[in-house]
């Protein structure tokens, strides 16, 4: 349909898990197949896009995840780089 939300992390997870959410590309990709799911029960098709920013020691908040990829789409593969993982520049 093309309608957009933004989902409040408080309203699915836990403030541990908030913060977990945050900085690690794997639990943000278990969150979106996790979001995936909730919704397909619902009978809904939905793509789930990340808008993340982090900073390391201080620095310049940049892009962790690739925010044009949908997230429900691309398989989790521990053992070696997903392009939807932003370097650090």
């Amino acid at each position: 349909s093309g309608k957009q939300d933004t989902i409040r992390l408080e309203n699915y997870l836990t403030p541990k898990q908030i913060r977990s959410a945050s900085t690690k590309p794997d639990v943000i990709w278990q969150f979106a197949q996790r979001l995936k799911n909730i919704y397909s029960e619902k009978g809904q098709d939905v793509s789930v896009f990340i808008k993340s920013r982090v900073s390391l020691n201080g620095g310049k908040y940049k892009p962790l995840i690739d925010p044009t990829i949908d997230l429900t789409t691309v398989p989790w593969e521990p053992f070696k780089h997903s392009d939807w993982i932003l370097p650090e520049n």
